[in-house]
């Protein structure tokens, strides 16, 4: 099987998961990406038995006539970005493509069925799954969220984040010194309430924090209602976060150092630290899902599901603090159900068997 993997130049954490656990999968040749994205193509290390440079991007000449000589199988368009919209159309117009699948990892509900319908797609894939979309009769699904006619039943299915090898990679040694660690973006006030809860409470030894971006604005970290308005009446200046960002090594050095760690929702419910905090052996705590996840984590079993209003997480990480034997059960048995369904190359056999099944 070989795969046109449409892509956009900028960074999108679904689609370059996905790219990778195709790549796992069938190898780099079947998977073609148009336009070449760099970061697919990382130089190979220079050694016996390797030529020291990347595979080669494919320009619209090869790729119409793969398509034209049958040896696409499936077309993937892996964002709903104008990049991967406009990389379909161009070739559309100069050949037939086998069938269409979209991949949507925007952090919002949206089933965007308008343009799902232009590309003739015949699967769409959502990361932001709403937990009551499972049921076939929820307006979720039926109404396409506002956004055009209804969709066919059995055509929208989750695809939340996974991990990928590098991901996998182990975390340095360290002792436990921290109790619980947070770190994300000023994305969400929920993440502020938490950071919060975990600094007031002087017996708990937590380390991170929010950090900030450009287009921050001081109304997202607000830590209530007034204060929003009150940010918003002096012109919603710039946001200032409580630490700098991390870099991915002192990122995975705190998880090695923290005896349990805490995702929480960003601009969507998943994120990366949902299943990084997992992959580093360290125990999760999170707010409950409110987005289907198939095989997701059990309570109690893989990871610690808090209310949504946050009320008992201190008293998790207490418990869990004074629990050596209960960390080390829930960090062994959540890494290997991530092993088992929550890599990208699971990720993307999953995606590749409804393809199978459906198209």
């Amino acid at each position: 099987m070989k795969i046109l993997y449409l892509t956009d130049p900028q960074p999108d954490y679904l689609a370059d998961q996905i790219h990778d656990g195709l790549c796992a999968l069938l190898g780099r040749e079947r998977v073609v990406d148009f336009p070449g994205k760099p970061s697919y193509r990382p130089v190979q290390a220079e050694g016996p038995g390797t030529s020291g440079a990347s595979l080669p991007s494919h320009g619209m000449d090869d790729v119409v006539a793969m398509v034209k000589a049958g040896q696409i199988e499936l077309t993937i368009v892996s964002s709903p970005r104008q990049g991967s919209v406009d990389a379909w159309r161009t070739v559309a117009e100069l050949a037939t493509l086998p069938p269409t699948v979209l991949l949507d990892g925007e952090d919002d509900r949206r089933i965007r069925s308008e343009l799902y319908r232009s590309l003739g797609a015949g699967l769409y894939f959502k990361r932001e799954f709403p937990l009551e979309s499972k049921r076939p009769s929820h307006r979720w699904l039926l109404a396409g969220a506002g956004e055009g006619p209804v969709l066919p039943r059995g055509r929208v299915h989750p695809l939340p984040f996974s991990v990928t090898a590098a991901q996998l990679e182990p975390v340095p040694e360290h002792s436990k010194d921290v109790d619980v660690s947070f770190v994300g973006r000023a994305s969400h006030r929920k993440r502020v309430r938490a950071v919060k809860l975990l600094t007031q409470a002087q017996d708990i030894g937590f380390e991170g924090g929010i950090y900030t971006e450009a287009s921050d604005r001081a109304s997202k970290v607000a830590a209530s209602w007034f204060g929003m308005m009150a940010a918003k009446l002096r012109g919603d200046p710039p946001a200032r976060g409580s630490i700098a960002k991390m870099s991915r090594s002192e990122y995975r050095a705190l998880l090695a150092r923290s005896k349990t760690a805490l995702s929480i929702r960003g601009g969507g419910f998943d994120t990366l630290r949902y299943w990084e905090i997992v992959a580093a052996k360290t125990p999760l705590i999170s707010e409950s899902p409110d987005i289907l996840i198939p095989h997701n984590f059990e309570h109690g079993i893989h990871a610690i599901f808090c209310r949504p209003d946050l009320t008992d997480l201190v008293e998790w990480v207490r418990r869990l603090r004074e629990d050596e034997g209960e960390r080390r059960r829930m960090a062994d048995a959540s890494y290997a159900h991530l092993l088992a369904y929550h890599t990208s190359a699971r990720r993307a056999s999953y995606l590749l068997d409804l393809c199978r099944k459906l198209l």
